[in-house]
């Protein structure tokens, strides 16, 4: 009988450590997940905060960029004030010979001549060249005009500098509006990486990144299995860039992308175009193996 009650009494302890057990692998269980879930929004985070940065560095450049032009438009703008020339002085006597319509003044009167001033003469503006005012003509004789001096003409205004890219520079936002396409496209957002690319086309159309941004447009429509808007993307990176150093790549893809649409005769000329135009390079070495396993 006490055997049956000690058995009776240790049961019930032995269920609660088995639930006990259960409950802390649950819990576990539940606090592995939590974290994993953590790590994923942080990795998460850390993207979005690596592209924030790129975007906010364009944005700055492009302030800077606009607030440079903008203050040259003002002061190309703002017109360079002209110096009025002094005006004439009157002559100090009047007609020698009167309207015949009325009776002229007495004879005394027309050989008055009134003196001229040191202070009645008009000083030159500033910035004009002080002409001497001639000396008064002896009395019967009128005194001429001085000669009007032509007004300084005015400096022709600067001419703004120019916002077009050359081919040798790459601005720090022309920089950054690239790097963002590409980090999108490697994120495997290839929608907005190819929008990125397609703004940089369109800001800067001449620098060294230009025939890159091209190619890279190619690469986001090949990844979609756009192979016809792949296709028209590198060949266009082939016509506007003969010089530029994706040629072969976008050579090599355009083959591939002509293979993909099941044009096998037309991805073999160019895969062949790329062995004779760039032989040595690893763009040929992967056409000449493409070529040959076309059936």
């Amino acid at each position: 009988m006490r055997y049956r009650a000690a058995v009776v009494l240790a049961l019930p302890l032995l269920l609660a450590g088995c639930a006990g057990s259960s409950g802390l692998g649950n819990q576990d269980a539940v606090r592995e997940q939590e974290i994993a879930e953590l790590k994923a929004r942080i990795l998460e985070l850390q993207r979005k905060a690596a592209v924030s940065e790129v975007e906010v560095a364009r944005l700055r450049q492009e302030v800077s960029d606009l607030e440079g032009r903008q203050g040259g438009r003002i002061a190309a703008a703002t017109p360079t004030p002209v110096v009025a020339a002094p005006a004439p002085a009157r002559p100090a006597t009047r007609p020698a010979s009167p309207p015949p319509s009325r009776p002229g003044p007495p004879a005394s009167r027309d050989l008055v001549v009134t003196p001229i001033e040191e202070s009645d003469i008009p000083l030159p503006a500033a910035g004009t060249q002080a002409k001497r005012q001639p000396p008064a003509a002896p009395p019967g004789k009128p005194i001429a005009p001085p000669a009007v001096a032509p007004a300084p003409a005015a400096p022709a205004p600067a001419a703004p500098a120019a916002a077009e890219e050359t081919s040798e520079s790459v601005s720090p936002a022309a920089q950054a509006l690239y790097d963002r396409g590409y980090t999108l496209f490697h994120q495997g957002h290839y929608v907005d990486a190819e929008a990125s690319f397609q703004r940089f086309l369109k800001v800067y159309p001449k620098t060294d990144l230009s025939d890159n941004a091209q190619y890279w447009i190619g690469e986001c429509r090949y990844s979609r299995r756009d192979f016809k808007g792949a296709l028209a993307a590198f060949r266009e990176t082939v016509e506007r860039f003969p010089e530029g150093n994706k040629v072969p790549d976008a050579l090599l893809k355009a083959g591939q992308s002509l293979e993909a649409m099941g044009d096998k005769e037309s991805a073999r000329i160019t895969y062949r175009e790329v062995s004779q135009r760039f032989p040595g390079t690893a763009a040929s070495a992967v056409a000449e193996e493409r070529r040959a396993k076309i059936p």
